[in-house]
C-alpha cells in the first residue's frame, strides 16, 4: 500500500471567508479548497449543481441534422432501430430513447449485441436491420469508430445516427449524423458526458423541436423524471467524470432514482434491501451496476433491458430476481478466473512486478475479465489486461488507475493488436492468439502515458478527528455529492486510532474488512473494502494507526448511525500504553 501524506496548510483566513460564505464547518470548507473551489461564488455554484448549468443540445453542430432525420421518420411511420451496448451505459441509454420513441408512438425496434459478436456494429447489426427493414438506425454509447459497417448499412437505404462518447483510432464512420462530443469538430462545450449523456440529449432537441405543450405534458414529465434515473444509472456505472454537466445530471438522477415510479427500477432497488433512501452514487457503482452487468456478462443484456421497461413490478421483480441469480454465477466466475489469472501471473516472466500486467488464458469466461482486471488493479497497483483465448483470437479488457492512460498505451501497441477502444481507465482489445507473448514484451517496454504513477503516495485532503462527525456535518458533506471518478470520495486523515479486537473479513475470498475504529475515546465502525488480506496485522498490533477514512451514514443500523469508509490503515510508531477496555472487547 502506498504511504499516506498529510494535507499541506492551507491560509486559515481564506477558509474562514469560504466556510461563512458557504454555510459549511472550517473542515468541509477545507474540502472545498483542495478541491480547486475557493472563491465564494464558484463554490456556491459547485455545491448547487443547478440544473439550469446544463448545456443546450442544439450545441452540437449535429443535432439539427439528427432531429430533422427523426422527424422525417416519425411522420413517415419509418421502422427505427436502437443499436445499443451491453454494459449499464449503452444499456440506459437503449432505454432512455426506446422509452422516448415508444410515448411518440413510433415504430421502433432495439437491438444489443451479445459480448462474444464483440462491441459496436458486426454482421449481426448489419443482419438484424436487413430483415427487419429499418430505414433509420440510432446508435447508443457505441458507433463512431465503426466505418465499414455504418456504410454498408447505409447501403441498405438505412440512415445511422450515432450517439457515442468514445474516441475512434481514425476518422469517424461516415454516418447521417454523429453526436460525440468527444470529437474536435462536434461543437460541444462538454467532452465528458457518458453514452447515456449524450442520448437524453438528443430525446430532449427532439422533443424541443415539438410544441411547448407536448414538453410540459404530464406524459413528459414521468418519461424526464424515468429518464433522470437512467441517466444517473449509466453515467456513474461508465465511470466518467463527475464534472461539468454529468455532476448536474446525477445529482438530478439520483433523487429521481430513490423515488423512481419505474417498475424495473422499483424491483431493483427492492432486491438490494430497504436502503433505497440512502441510495448514492458508491451504491450504482457497486450494487446496482453489477447487477445490471450481469445480464450482458452472464447471459445476454435483454434480461436487464426487459427489466427496466416492464409494464408492472410483478414482471419487474420476476427478472430483478433472475438478474441477481446471474449476479451470483457472475461472483463464482469471477472468483475462479481471478484465481487462473493470478497462477498465471505467477509463472510468467517478471511476475506481477511488470508495469502492466497482461494475463491469458484459453476458455476464460469473456463476460468477467473486465472485473477479474479491475481486481488485479486494486491488488498489485498497476495497469492489468486479462485476455480469453479462442479459435486462434485472443480477446479481453484491461483497466488502469491513476493518470495512466490505458486507452493511449494500447494505440503505442496497435501494430500488436487487430482491434481496440475504450476509455484512459478501461479498455476492449483483440489480437491473434501467437501475438500473445509479443504482446506482453511491447507493453513492457512501452513508456506509460499520464501524469501519476501507481506508487504514488496517497495524499489526504483534511485532518479530520473521529469525533468531528455528526449527523448534521455528514448532511453537509452530502452537499459534495453525487462522488465517483473526477470526484472521488473524500479523504480524511486521523491518527492515534486504534482496530478493535472484533475486526473479521468480509465478502468474496475475504477481500474486505469490518471492525471499529476508536479514537480518543469515539468509537466508529469502519468498512475498508480491500484491505481484508492484512487482517493478522491489525489483530497482531492494535494501534495507534494512521486512517484515511470518508464517514458515511451507515447502511445497517448494527453498524451504529455513523460508518467509516476506509481507504489506508498506516502503522504508527508504537506507544507503550494498555488498550482501553472496549478494544478487549
Amino acid at each position: 500500500m502506498p504511504p499516506i501524506l498529510p494535507p499541506e496548510t492551507v491560509p486559515e483566513t481564506a477558509l474562514e471567508a469560504l466556510a461563512r460564505s458557504c454555510g459549511l464547518s472550517l473542515p468541509l470548507a477545507e474540502l472545498l479548497w483542495r478541491r480547486g473551489h475557493r472563491s465564494p461564488e464558484e463554490a456556491r455554484a459547485w455545491l448547487d449543481a443547478d440544473p439550469r448549468g446544463l448545456h443546450d443540445p442544439f450545441l452540437f453542430r449535429a443535432m439539427p441534422r439528427a432531429v430533422e432525420r427523426i422527424r422525417k421518420a416519425l411522420r413517415d411511420r419509418e421502422r427505427i432501430l436502437i443499436h445499443g451496448d451491453y454494459d449499464v451505459d449503452g444499456l440506459t441509454g437503449t432505454v432512455v430513447l426506446l422509452s422516448f420513441f415508444r410515448m411518440l408512438q413510433a415504430e421502433v425496434d432495439w437491438f444489443i449485441p451479445r459480448r462474444d459478436q464483440g462491441y459496436s456494429f458486426s454482421e449481426a447489426s448489419i443482419e438484424k436491420i436487413r430483415e427487419g427493414g429499418h430505414r433509420l438506425c440510432i446508435s447508443v454509447d457505441n458507433g463512431t469508430a465503426a466505418g465499414r459497417e455504418i456504410e454498408a448499412i447505409q447501403a441498405l437505404g438505412c440512415d445511422v445516427l450515432v450517439t457515442d462518447h468514445h474516441g475512434g483510432s481514425g476518422d469517424p464512420a461516415p454516418a447521417f449524423a454523429i453526436l460525440n462530443p468527444r470529437l474536435e469538430d462536434a461543437g460541444y462545450p462538454d467532452p465528458h458526458l457518458a453514452g447515456v449523456g449524450v442520448a437524453f440529449k438528443l430525446a430532449w432537441a427532439v422533443a424541443e423541436s415539438f410544441s411547448s405543450r407536448r414538453i410540459l405534458s404530464e406524459e413528459f414529465r414521468r418519461y424526464l423524471h424515468d429518464a433522470a434515473a437512467l441517466v444517473a444509472l449509466g453515467t456513474v456505472a461508465d465511470i466518467v467524470p463527475l464534472t461539468g454537466e454529468n455532476r448536474i445530471l446525477v445529482r438530478m438522477g439520483m433523487k429521481a432514482l430513490r423515488h423512481t415510479g419505474n417498475p424495473g427500477l422499483a424491483a431493483l432497488l427492492d432486491v438490494l434491501g430497504p436502503e433505497r433512501r440512502t441510495m448514492s452514487a458508491e451504491d450504482v457503482s457497486f450494487r446496482l451496476g453489477p447487477r445490471l452487468n450481469a445480464a450482458g456478462r452472464m447471459g445476454h443484456a435483454d434480461t436487464a433491458l426487459r427489466l427496466l421497461t416492464a409494464s408492472s413490478y410483478g414482471e419487474a421483480r420476476r427478472l430483478a430476481d433472475e438478474l441477481e441469480r446471474m449476479n451470483r454465477r457472475r461472483q463464482q466466475v469471477e472468483a475462479a478466473t481471478l484465481e487462473k489469472a493470478e497462477a498465471f501471473l505467477a509463472s510468467a516472466p517478471g511476475g506481477t512486478s511488470t508495469p502492466v500486467l497482461l494475463a491469458w488464458g484459453e476458455d476464460w469466461h469473456l463476460g468477467v475479465l473486465g472485473i477479474v482486471a479491475a481486481r488485479l488493479v486494486d491488488k498489485y497497483r498497476r495497469p492489468a489486461l486479462v485476455l480469453t483465448v479462442k479459435d486462434g483470437l485472443a480477446q479481453g479488457s484491461g483497466r488502469s488507475l491513476g493518470g495512466i492512460d490505458l486507452r493511449a498505451l494500447l494505440e503505442r501497441v496497435s501494430d500488436r493488436l487487430l482491434r481496440w477502444g475504450g476509455h484512459a481507465r478501461a479498455v476492449g482489445l483483440r489480437c491473434r492468439a501467437e501475438d500473445c507473448e509479443g504482446l506482453r514484451e511491447a507493453l513492457r517496454q512501452a513508456p506509460l502515458p499520464g501524469v501519476n504513477r501507481p506508487e504514488a503516495p496517497i495524499q489526504a485532503e483534511v485532518r479530520a478527528p473521529l469525533a468531528r462527525w455528526s449527523s448534521s456535518e455528514l448532511k453537509a458533506l452530502a452537499r459534495f455529492r453525487p462522488f465517483g471518478e473526477g470526484n472521488p470520495l473524500p479523504r480524511f486523515l486521523a491518527t492515534g486510532v486504534r482496530i478493535s479486537r472484533n475486526a473479521r473479513r468480509i465478502g468474496p475470498g475475504g477481500r474486505g474488512l469490518l471492525g471499529t475504529a476508536i479514537q480518543d475515546g469515539t468509537a466508529l465502525s469502519f468498512h475498508a473494502p480491500v484491505l481484508g488480506h492484512r487482517l493478522e496485522e491489525f489483530l497482531g498490533r492494535p494501534g495507534p494507526w494512521t486512517l484515511l477514512y470518508t464517514p458515511q451514514f451507515a447502511a445497517r443500523p448494527e453498524a451504529g448511525p455513523i460508518q467509516l469508509h476506509v481507504h489506508a490503515i498506516e502503522a504508527e510508531a508504537s506507544r507503550s500504553r494498555s488498550l482501553p477496555a472496549e478494544e478487549r472487547a
